[in-house]
């Protein structure tokens, strides 16, 4: 059943599934649905006897008692009224403070309970506001958009290899909820359509159905209660873990705003089709080409990866600077980085740096040639980037 979300533009659908797992003593996952507040999470407790199951119930809850409390509702409410970057950036910071607080609670507990030492969590949240998804991250749990032509990874794996599920220093997770004192966030953000589905998931489900097409098609499948408990069920049948996956539906748009805030931003939009995948193309084709993209910001002196949880992607610069290994030379807005990516191809050995703070909009290779499923739209940005890619080529980086 549809529901109105406060301060958002959309009615929603949602629900979440989970399941122990036949490996499993105990569920150590937990899932957060907050309607009330527009706010959605999932959780994913290692430590294994050390109370995992504690630590990811705690991440949740702190994260939904910050974002309802005064000052991040006021954030929202500013970003709501005004959906400049400025404010936007707002929400980010509010998110980062979220997750950060989650982290010290986490282990403010482990320090305050033997039989809690060494717990820990991932966390993944979705905050809805206007007609947009503002995204934190931290682990290896996933946050995908599952759209009618492409399934798009939001998220990025904070791993260094596998190892066993449940154990936080073995598994091979390099950041998580209560692993130390400063916790790394990510944070993105989307805009939404009708039709859209976010899925949240730990890695008990995307662990195990880790085909893209059938993770899609169960993400799309009937009603978000159906998806999602299809999602659990074909990942138990898969595998022993604690699985869980939170479903979110984007329905029927019903407020409708004179101030613009669906996809980017008109400045955005003309530096986007400035890039070498996009220019001279008609607007029609390049917004669904950038269908497939995903903002991102990098802060100054942050190295910008060329590959994105196992996956080649490539970047189109918004504003800001990247600077190359070659001091003397840097790219601006429209700049077209790892084009090479979307033909399967690597790169450079040494990532560029990101010069001052810069956004991006981010695009995987999976999710390329997934928008190249169509014919024409695949002609003309293939052209685009073969010419480029050449051009490269000859004049050396």
């Amino acid at each position: 059943m549809s529901t109105i979300l406060p301060r958002f533009d959309y009615r929603a659908d949602f629900a979440t599934a989970s399941d122990k797992g036949a490996r499993r003593e105990h569920y150590e996952d937990a899932a957060l649905l907050a309607p009330e507040i527009a706010l959605f999470a999932v959780a994913d407790g290692m430590g294994g006897h050390r109370a995992g199951d504690v630590a990811a119930l705690l991440a949740v809850e702190t994260v939904r008692k910050v974002l309802s409390g005064r000052e991040a509702q006021r954030v929202i409410d500013a970003y709501v009224a005004k959906a400049d970057l400025e404010n936007r950036r707002s929400v980010y910071a509010c998110l980062r403070r979220a997750l950060e607080e989650a982290n010290r609670a986490v282990l403010a507990d482990a320090a305050a309970n033997e039989e809690h030492r060494g717990m820990g969590t991932t966390l993944d949240v979705v905050w809805l506001a206007r007609g947009n998804a503002f995204v934190a991250h931290a682990g290896d749990g996933r946050v995908y958009l599952a759209r009618s032509r492409t399934m798009l990874q939001l998220t990025q794996d904070h791993c260094s290899g596998a190892g066993g599920a449940g154990v936080l220093r073995s598994s091979g997770i390099t950041n998580a909820i209560g692993l130390a004192d400063q916790v790394q966030v990510d944070t993105l953000f989307v805009d939404l359509a009708r039709s859209d589905r976010l899925l949240l998931c730990t890695d008990g489900v995307h662990g195990q159905v880790e085909a893209e097409a059938e993770l899609s098609d169960l993400v799309r499948s009937g009603s978000a209660a159906h998806a999602s408990g299809s999602l659990v069920a074909r990942a138990a049948e898969l595998g022993r873990d604690n699985a869980t996956a939170v479903v979110v539906e984007i329905g029927e748009r019903f407020v409708k705003r004179t101030d613009h805030d669906r996809g980017l931003a008109a400045g955005d939009l003309e530096r986007a089709r400035q890039s070498p995948l996009l220019v001279d193309l008609p607007q029609s084709f390049a917004l669904s080409a950038l269908a497939a993209a995903v903002e991102v910001e990098f802060a100054a002196g942050e190295r910008i990866p060329r590959l994105v949880t196992s996956n080649l992607v490539a970047y189109i610069v918004l504003d800001g600077v990247v600077r190359y290994s070659n001091a003397e030379r840097t790219v601006g807005a429209g700049a077209l980085v790892f084009p090479e990516s979307l033909v399967g191809l690597a790169g450079p050995a040494e990532p560029p740096i990101a010069d001052q703070t810069t956004r991006v909009l981010r695009v995987r290779a999976d999710d390329f040639a997934e928008v190249c499923a169509d014919p024409r739209l695949a002609a003309e940005l293939y052209r685009r980037l073969a010419t480029h890619i050449a051009r490269v080529a000859s004049r050396g980086r």
